[in-house]
């Protein structure tokens, strides 16, 4: 009705025109603009009382249009991918991001974009059940260590107990993963349990391969923390890290997203390893593990890293190329010196430092490795950040990058040299 109506007002204004009507006299009676009448008398003169009717505004030509027979590549593809019968697709996932990956392996010509096939996958029912999962946000609570260069911070981590159903027993085990922030490599070992021997040995065969971080970062698990049984005491792996010239960081507790880098891998490894793979022992899943570390860091593009920027989307090639650059440990250094008879490590405390953020609570004290210290009571809520320095033998807690309090922290026994010494300025928390 109201097209009508507007069609004949159109009208009724050219056949007052062509009668000889002024144009401000005809704008008077339309109650229109003169841009309104230029447009429809040009629009008259060109295609007559036709030309006073709307013209579709649908697009006149698509350019890309997808072909049916690429469509039907698209959903093979994605069949295939879900079988994970193949030996490119027993890792995979299977992904839009992964189905423009194949295509382009497969050399197929005017490939659609990403959020085209993720539309298309859509459109035929195709999509993953996106139910349960978690966002992320980006932004990350102060203090936080940003890593712009590999090599710069590792994110330490571990899954357990989970269980393997063996021919006559289950296997209990855990597993320990650490990520390259910037880097995207990854380490991952299966142990029997998550004591501190465990954890050390992941963690120097993580070095080994993925090269010495300056900054490492865990959560509060009592492996790493020593569980604070005794004041001032300085767990096996804060003194790997000392040792070696590595600046610890622990993360608040109650705060896994701080470690959101390895805890988005761990969802990863468990669905692409622990659900997709039957193994009847711990042998078993360690070479699944080992095939699967391959195909992470050599065969499967990831989204953070960019030709451009990292000179490959593959984070192995990408470590492969700055491998020179990267602190190793040293030659032939192991473990083996500092274990006792009965297999518990004692290493030395070396010259260094561990940090631990931690949020001021109501009472305006922060919990350390068991032993509460008093802060200030107006900064309940906020975070500070609480620094061993074992030659100093002092604990320096720092507000917003400025040091607000100072404590005694007595380490008991002589205090070595570390075997590795970093001469770049690391940033501080």
């Amino acid at each position: 009705m109201e097209k009508q109506k507007e069609y004949e007002k159109r009208h009724q204004a050219i056949q007052l025109y062509k009668k000889g009507r002024g144009f401000n006299k005809i704008l008077q009676l339309a109650q229109r603009s003169r841009g309104w009448l230029h447009k429809w008398h040009r629009r008259y003169k060109e295609c007559g009382n036709k030309g006073l009717k709307d013209r579709s505004r649908a697009p006149r030509r698509i350019w890309r249009k997808i072909s049916g027979r690429l469509i039907k590549k698209i959903l093979s593809l994605r069949e295939e991918l879900e079988t994970h019968k193949t030996r490119r697709s027993i890792f995979s996932g299977r992904g839009a991001e992964v189905i423009h990956w194949e295509l382009e392996q497969r050399k197929i010509r005017n490939i659609p974009s990403i959020p085209t096939i993720a539309r298309i996958l859509s459109r035929y029912g195709k999509t993953g059940n996106k139910q349960g999962q978690k966002k992320q946000g980006k932004k990350q609570p102060n203090p936080y260590f940003k890593a712009e260069k590999m090599g710069e911070l590792h994110q330490t981590d571990l899954v357990g107990p989970r269980h393997l159903r063996g021919a006559d027993k289950v296997i209990r085990f855990y597993t320990f993963h650490t990520i390259d922030v910037a880097g995207r490599t990854v380490w991952a070992s299966q142990f029997t349990d998550k004591q501190s021997v465990s954890l050390c040995k992941h963690l120097l065969e993580t070095w080994r391969n993925l090269g010495i971080p300056d900054v490492s970062q865990m959560d509060n698990e009592m492996a790493a923390t020593g569980g604070g049984r005794y004041p001032y005491s300085i767990s096996q792996v804060i003194r790997l890290h000392l040792l070696l010239g590595i600046h610890m960081v622990f993360i608040p507790q109650g705060e896994p997203g701080r470690n959101a880098t390895v805890e988005s891998f761990h969802d990863l490894w468990q669905e692409r390893v622990l659900r997709r793979h039957t193994c009847p022992s711990l042998a078993r899943l360690r070479k699944v593990n080992e095939r699967f570390l391959l195909y992470y860091q050599y065969k499967k593009p990831h989204r953070g890293l960019t030709q451009k920027n990292h000179g490959a989307r593959f984070p192995g090639i990408h470590r492969d190329s700055l491998w020179e650059s990267l602190k190793h440990t040293p030659v032939g250094f192991n473990l083996e010196p500092y274990l006792n008879a009965q297999g518990c490590l004692n290493i030395p405390v070396a010259k260094g430092k561990v940090s631990f953020i931690r949020k001021v609570d109501t009472h305006g004290k922060v919990e350390i490795n068991g032993v509460e210290y008093f802060i200030r009571k107006k900064l309940e809520g906020q975070y500070i950040v609480a620094t061993v320095f074992t030659q100093r033998k002092n604990l320096v807690v720092k507000h917003e990058g400025k040091t607000i309090k100072t404590f005694s922290f007595p380490i008991k026994g002589h205090i070595i040299d570390p075997l590795l010494k970093d001469k770049k300025k690391r940033q501080t928390l």
